[in-house]
């Protein structure tokens, strides 16, 4: 395929991808109807993409009746789920924060399942913040609902609102929680293997002949703290050096501060002797790819990188990052099933509900073998 093949296929990528962010905020009642959109600019700033791009995607969605551009005031959401059923069982989904590139796909997952056992979902969205969290999990505990899902937010910290965790088990209210859990409360979860996962990633660039790693992780969630756990576990059990100054953190506080080109070139400063850097999930590794490219670096030629989640995320087509393997939609599903067993299990507090998903990586090229320069 020609250059220009290549980015009118990675251009036509990023407005589905957007588009279906877009429109799985919408349906799924994140954002409600007639409550505000982000705008073209707010949009631009988030995904990095064109005007043209981000403009592409909002027609469309106004096309399809799911949002509407009020002149000198802004664009709303004009969709509202007529097919709702009010009389229907009910489970509720809290979600720290909708990423870009995961809670489409994960969503799909859980309502694939329920919508064909006849239940409709109540989402909230905590943005990592636990006072939310508190607010939605008095909201839904006033309703009649059959479970929960849950994704933990600050999740690498002890959880706050024990009150309402204890109140939900007193209730007997079937509870899942996704991608983390909380190390002061004692649920099932629904998770990628991601200790093992940072493991793994560390024991590829060890075998391809890495010693100088760094890294770059997000403290405030257990997700990260777990990928830094096996990054660390297997450079001590390989005998590699471990460098404090190579060790880069973030949270979802400072993200947008950390992950700038400011904030990247501080990081950079730091880690510019290693060879391989492990990034905390796919949104980072595009940042730093990006960064690297601007400073005339190659991807791998001049740095190894390897991250997680296998996003897809619209990259230089001649490089795609190894990267961990999110099992997303089948996650969704994997979690739903499973509720609905405890559902239906009036024992479940005591039965184990849990699942680990195995460490897979996809076929990325950014890692490269530097044995022959040892």
């Amino acid at each position: 395929m020609s250059k220009k093949g290549n980015a009118h296929s990675q251009d036509l990528l990023k407005y589905q991808k957007l588009y279906n962010w877009c429109r799985t905020l919408i349906t799924s009642g994140v954002i409600k109807n007639k409550d505000k959109f982000p705008s073209e600019n707010i949009l631009q700033k988030k995904f990095g993409y064109s005007r043209q791009t981000v403009r592409t995607a909002l027609n469309q969605l106004e096309e399809d009746g799911l949002i509407v551009r009020v002149k000198g005031s802004g664009t709303y959401v004009s969709y509202e789920n007529k097919n709702e059923d009010k009389g229907k069982p009910r489970v509720g989904l809290i979600l720290s924060y909708f990423s870009d590139y995961l809670f489409p796909r994960v969503y799909d997952g859980i309502e694939s399942v329920m919508t064909e056992k006849g239940y409709e979902i109540d989402v909230a969205v905590t943005k990592n913040r636990l006072n939310d969290e508190a607010m939605y999990l008095e909201g839904l505990l006033s309703s009649n609902l059959s479970g929960l899902i849950i994704e933990g937010t600050r999740s690498s910290f002890p959880n706050p609102n024990i009150r309402l965790y204890n109140e939900i088990r007193k209730r007997n209210i079937p509870t899942l929680f996704i991608h983390n859990h909380y190390p002061n409360q004692k649920f099932d979860s629904v998770e990628m293997s991601d200790a093992r996962a940072g493991y793994e990633a560390a024991k590829i660039l060890i075998q391809n002949g890495h010693r100088r790693i760094g890294g770059i992780f997000k403290y405030d969630d257990m997700q990260g703290m777990e990928r830094y756990k096996g990054f660390i576990e297997c450079l001590s059990d390989y005998g590699v050096k471990f460098d404090d100054d190579w060790i880069r953190w973030y949270s979802t506080k400072d993200m947008e501060e950390k992950l700038s080109k400011k904030g990247l070139m501080r990081m950079y400063r730091r880690t510019k002797d290693c060879t391989a850097m492990i990034l905390y999930n796919d949104e980072v590794a595009e940042h730093y790819m990006e960064f690297l490219e601007d400073r005339g670096l190659k991807v791998p030629e001049d740095i190894s990188l390897i991250s997680f989640d296998d996003a897809e995320l619209a990259q230089n087509v001649d490089v795609k990052i190894l990267s961990v393997v999110h099992p997303k939609y089948n996650l969704g599903r994997v979690t739903a099933r499973n509720l609905l067993r405890m559902m239906g299990d009036p024992d479940w507090q005591n039965k184990n509900y849990s699942h680990r998903f195995p460490v897979t990586f996809n076929d990325g090229n950014s890692v490269k073998d530097i044995r022959s320069q040892a």
